[in-house]
């Protein structure tokens, strides 16, 4: 009696690389949704949000933000630049919420802090020159009363300073590279509610998002799609696993695979410049069996099962060959044809 022939075929190249481009795609957007839901839990939680608000206060307060209409906090240079502001409302307001910042640090901080932001803000203006033809013009001069405003007789007049400019060259320089730096040092607590945000999105809402997407998208699918233990991305192009007997892998290899995959190629690629998912690419596509590195750890192969499917067991084998063609089955190695 003939036997009856199973032959699987390693799944081509280019499918393989489409169906992970799709599972990809999935964690995508399954970690976005995940990051989403648990900010919005996180930040309803009663002591995120007297951070928050205490944070927020500050920042206000301080004069180096400010609220606007919608509710929102921005900070100085990104609000003035990007609304419809003229130069000289845009000058005029930083200088206002810079002398607001010395004088909120005189009275809840210390006078020693305002007197060193003062002298610092006072220093870094009039150190601004204008060279022409031999001339030195200074951005800023010290009027009768000893208050430093800007030189508008010599620069602004004749066009050569425009007011544009003082506030790209000077208010802005002044407040990104020194105003927020004496907030985050000299107002207490207020560096402890920086970090503690930064630790929350860092080390809870980013993670949890991660490997929630993760599950979901790579080991998930597996637990329904037995034979072949397939990803959706795989189910979509008809690629199973088979182990090295050639058969559906089981349940703990399915976990280690992920495992591997997951921890070892996909989240060590975000510390190390992506180097696992180069060495593993480069497997799959140059080693002799086209194994990515946790299949071939595992000694797995994707294989194409569009014609012919992945069985449980040798017992299942004989069992199918029986009732279909009444003779035993002759199960052959993968067909190397890819």
């Amino acid at each position: 009696m003939a036997k009856q022939t199973i032959t699987y075929q390693m799944a081509k190249f280019h499918r393989r690389c489409f169906a992970n481009l799709i599972d990809f795609l999935f964690f995508a957007l399954a970690f976005l949704s995940f990051f989403l839901a648990t900010r919005s839990i996180v930040i309803a939680t009663p002591g995120y949000q007297e951070k928050e608000n205490t944070l927020l206060a500050i920042r206000v307060d301080s004069g180096l933000y400010i609220k606007t209409t919608e509710g929102k906090i921005d900070d100085l240079v990104a609000h003035y630049e990007n609304g419809t502001f003229s130069s000289y409302a845009k000058v005029t307001e930083m200088d206002s919420h810079l002398e607001q910042f010395i004088v909120y640090l005189n009275d809840k901080i210390s006078p020693e802090a305002s007197s060193k932001v003062r002298k610092d803000y006072d220093d870094f203006r009039l150190s601004f020159r204008y060279k022409e033809n031999g001339a030195d013009i200074p951005y800023f001069v010290t009027d009768m009363h000893g208050k430093i405003v800007r030189n508008v007789d010599e620069l602004i007049t004749p066009g050569k300073v425009s007011l544009q400019q003082y506030f790209d060259r000077v208010y802005a320089p002044f407040y990104d590279e020194h105003a927020l730096g004496y907030l985050v040092t000299l107002v207490p607590n207020y560096l402890e509610l920086v970090h503690y945000e930064s630790i929350i999105l860092l080390g809870l809402e980013i993670p949890v998002a991660w490997v929630l997407a993760g599950i979901l998208v790579y080991l998930v699918p597996g637990l329904f799609f037995k034979r072949g233990r397939m990803s959706l991305g795989k189910w979509l192009y008809r690629i199973g696993l088979a182990n090295k007997d050639l058969l559906s892998p089981g349940l703990g290899i399915h976990f280690a695979r992920w495992a591997i995959f997951f921890f070892f190629i996909l989240t060590a690629s975000i510390f190390t410049f992506g180097i696992p998912m180069i060495i593993s690419f480069s497997l799959m596509a140059f080693s002799s069996r086209r194994q990515g590195l946790p299949d071939y750890m595992l000694g797995l192969v994707e294989v194409d099962t569009s014609h012919s499917k992945l069985y449980y067991s040798f017992e299942e084998i004989t069992l199918t060959g029986a009732a279909e063609s009444k003779a035993p089955v002759d199960f052959k190695p993968i067909d190397n044809n890819y």
